[in-house]
């Protein structure tokens, strides 16, 4: 037992207790071996430990030596190399002492020598300027003047002693030189404008610039601009006001003899043309001189420029517009719309047609104009907006350059002699340079222009034009949406009224002419009143022609014959339509053409808009504006399903004597009963013949659409009663098999009506065929679950324990227990 304590206490983990209680001589043997062999290995490891006695001990011996020796040897090296690198250093600090006071000499001496250049210089432009003056050679001494300006503000404090003295007698001369020199071109820049002669105007106002007088110069040339554009305008103005007067004399004689109708339209463009010459007058002033005027006076020059042009617009364009709206009596007509509109309005369809063509003709062409006006304004401050935006952006992509060459600049200048850049201060003369803010007042100086151009008396009269025409587009929409409902009629040959086609082309023209403003809260203003008068009176009237139900229709209806006759029926198509019947079908036809008509116009409208308004908050703006149009159509849509569905309602009940003999029609067959029902002369022949008698006659008075849609509700709900009634009858076997059979019949006679799949609608009856088949209760487990086949069933488990039940040879107690 002592070695058995032993190996319990060598054993890592042992348990002793355990050890005692051991009693096999193989797992005492398997302890003992295992115990001597982790004492073995205790062994190895502690005689490898003391093999290594020798060199720790030697280790500490290292560790107690003295490093005093060391030490003393690194402090004389160091010494040494001290020694060593100190002469090269002083001798260092001297040779660049040297070299910084040589750098600095030179330094001194470029100074000089440019400041020699520039005294140089400066008495070069005294002499150049007095020869120029004396050839009369304006440009030359007007460029030796501004050269002279320039070196007199490089050499600003510079001047002493004598020098000074002869820097200040130059000084007089060129200034008694300029003031002489701004005198003649003065005055030959005002007999320039006085001769009209451009070329010269432009040749003086350049001048102005070296002589350091460019905002004179720009202003003087403004002002001639204006003058010249003001004397053409007038023109223009005497020239329509003859026309005007003669074209009125024209038309009162030509009223005297009764013919006015052909002279309207060549009054009708008077204003247009007028109007067009005068802008493409202001804009081609301000295209001819854009590049002289950029290069001379910059960005700001010609925003200056364009401002000033479109003061005298102002001027002239709302004085034409004031013109054109007294001529064609634009607010009386504005306002004597509103007060009928207010007064009364015919309703759609009622009393006889009034004679409203030539007004409404004429408010045709007048609303025509007006959109030309408007479209013609709108295209002229574009133009002008973008001349004014390309020259700012080209003029910042130069300054962007500059400011990256000025940089690189700054950074040679403070490279310092070791090669590395002296950052802090080529920043701060950098951030000094002021380029950047230069851009952002540039920028600033466009929004306050194109503020002016786009918020001027000019614009604010195309606004008002812009009122004006939405009132009398409203007034138009109105008057022809009236006259084409009033002379609604069926054209031969149209499954649709006249009324559907003249409306919606309306509506499309309508649209279409609000798109040429180029304005988005007349667009959508406009598209709004297309919707509204859709939803409304448009939708009104389509509803009118329904008035009387599907009764008119159905008075036509055929009544049910013999299985040989219904495709004779089918062959005469409509033969016994009488004129109420295709009313009441031109009345749906109408509904579910209009239905489609809107979508497309809504499609057509929303790609138009798209292309002209590119700002996402614009389109946003637009498609909720469509939406509704959408929304619109939808309710057309189901108006016309309403009306196919009443016309389903009423021609189900023809098929009565059918389906009461499908009441009557027993299930429970014998051998004898079930070969006789190959024969297909059963109810389901019966009603195939008569559903295609009671759709073949309404297939040539429907469009396809609504003919697709009204068989598929009249097979709806046939499909909805024979469930009924095939629910309460008692099937056997053969029953279930002859009703699958009747099934598959009635699904191919039905697929043969209409170009959509049925086969889906019959999918609960034919369901219902398969349980009534089965041998026994049990087999439908077969046919029900996931993992049975490709059978989506229709049926719930409670309905398909009702079918079972209806199988006379099927327990009550065994389908209840199916586990469903």
């Amino acid at each position: 037992m002592v070695p058995l304590a032993r190996a319990a206490s060598a054993l890592p983990g042992a348990d002793g207790d355990k050890l005692q209680q051991l009693t096999n001589i193989n797992d005492i043997n398997r302890l003992l071996h295992e115990t001597i062999a982790r004492e073995r290995a205790i062994e190895a490891e502690l005689d490898k430990q003391l093999g290594r006695r020798n060199e720790l001990e030697r280790d500490i011996h290292l560790l107690n030596a003295t490093t005093s020796e060391v030490l003393e040897l690194v402090r004389a090296d160091a010494e040494q190399l001290f020694n060593n690198v100190q002469p090269t250093a002083q001798l260092a600090a001297r040779i660049g002492g040297r070299v910084q006071r040589l750098d600095q000499l030179q330094q001194n001496v470029a100074e000089t020598l440019d400041l020699i250049n520039l005294i140089l210089d400066r008495t070069h432009c005294v002499s150049g300027v007095q020869q120029a003056m004396g050839l009369q050679d304006y440009d030359t001494a007007a460029d030796h003047i501004a050269k002279f300006l320039q070196l007199e503000q490089r050499l600003s404090g510079t001047a002493q002693g004598a020098d000074a003295g002869q820097a200040e007698e130059q000084r007089q001369l060129l200034l008694s030189a300029k003031a002489q020199l701004e005198a003649v071109v003065t005055q030959r820049l005002e007999e320039a404008v006085s001769a009209r002669d451009h070329a010269a105007v432009l040749h003086f106002v350049q001048l102005h610039k070296p002589l350091a007088a460019a905002d004179k110069g720009l202003s003087r040339y403004i002002d001639y601009m204006r003058l010249v554009l003001g004397s053409k305008a007038r023109e223009l103005y005497q020239s329509l006001d003859t026309v005007l007067d003669s074209k009125a004399t024209a038309a009162a004689a030509a009223a005297a003899a009764a013919a006015p109708a052909r002279k309207t339209p060549v009054v009708t463009q008077t204003f247009t043309d007028v109007l067009s010459a005068l802008l493409r007058e202001f804009a081609v002033a301000v295209e001819q001189d854009e590049q002289l005027l950029t290069a001379t006076f910059g960005a700001a020059g010609l925003l200056e420029v364009v401002v000033g042009v479109q003061a005298e617009c102002d001027t002239q364009g709302v004085r034409m517009l004031q013109r054109f709206v007294e001529a064609r009596r634009v607010v009386q007509l504005v306002s004597e719309a509103q007060s009928r509109k207010r007064a009364s309005s015919p309703a759609p369809g009622a009393g006889g047609v009034a004679d409203t063509r030539a007004p409404t003709k004429q408010l045709e062409l007048l609303i025509q104009e007006l959109v030309l006006l408007v479209q013609r304004s709108e295209e002229y401050t574009n133009f002008m907006a973008g001349r004014m935006r390309d020259a700012v952006a080209a003029e910042s992509e130069a300054v962007q350059k500059q400011s990256v060459a000025a940089a690189a600049s700054l950074q040679q200048r403070h490279r310092t002699s070791s090669g590395h850049v002296d950052v802090v201060t080529a920043s701060k003369e950098a951030a000094a340079t002021g380029i950047d803010p230069s851009i952002a007042v540039l920028q600033q100086h466009l929004g306050q222009a194109e503020a002016k151009l786009r918020a001027g008396p000019f614009a604010v009269g195309v606004r008002e034009l812009l009122g004006h025409y939405m009132s009398l587009e409203e007034l138009y929409l109105d008057n022809t949406t009236d006259m084409a409902i009033r002379i609604d009629e069926v054209v031969s040959g149209s499954l649709t009224s006249s009324m559907v086609d003249d409306v919606l082309f309306i509506l499309k023209k309508c649209g279409s002419r609000a798109l040429v403003t180029h304005s988005i809260h007349c667009v959508c203003a406009v598209l709004g009143q297309l919707n509204d008068l859709l939803a409304n009176k448009f939708k009104g009237a389509l509803a009118a022609r329904l008035a009387g139900g599907p009764s008119k229709l159905l008075s036509a209806a055929p009544a049910l014959l013999g299985v040989g006759d219904a495709a004779g029926l089918a062959a005469d198509g409509s033969a016994g339509a009488g004129s109420s019947s295709i009313e009441h079908a031109t009345a749906i036809n109408n509904i579910d053409i209009a239905a489609e008509y809107i979508q497309k116009l809504r499609q057509e409208l929303e790609g138009y808009s798209e292309r002209l308004f590119t700002s996402v908050a614009d389109q946003d703006r637009l498609r909720s504006v469509l939406v509704d149009m959408t929304k619109t159509a939808a309710d057309f849509r189901a108006m016309c399903n309403m009306a196919l569905e009443a016309v389903a309602d009423g021609l189900l009940p023809k098929l009565r004597p059918i389906l009461d003999e499908v009441g009557t029609t027993s299930y429970q067959l014998s051998d004898t009963d079930y070969s006789g029902g190959e024969l297909g002369t059963g109810w389901v022949s019966r009603l195939a013949a008569g559903l295609q008698l009671q759709l073949n006659w309404l297939q040539p008075l429907l469009t396809a659409a609504s003919w697709e849609t009204l068989t598929l509700l009249l097979l709806n709900k046939l499909i909805t009663r024979l469930e009924v009634l095939l629910g309460r009858k008692v099937f056997s076997q053969l029953g279930g098999l002859q009703l699958d059979r009747d099934m598959r019949s009635l699904v191919a006679a039905a697929g043969e009506l209409t170009t959509h799949p049925v086969r889906d609608k019959f999918a609960r009856l034919t369901q219902m065929a398969i349980v009534l088949s089965l041998e026994s209760v049990e087999e439908f487990l077969d046919y029900w679950g996931d993992d049975t086949g490709h059978i989506t069933w229709r049926l719930t488990p409670a309905e398909v324990r009702g079918i079972l039940a209806q199988r006379a040879d099927f327990s009550r107690d065994t389908i209840a227990a199916l586990p469903l």
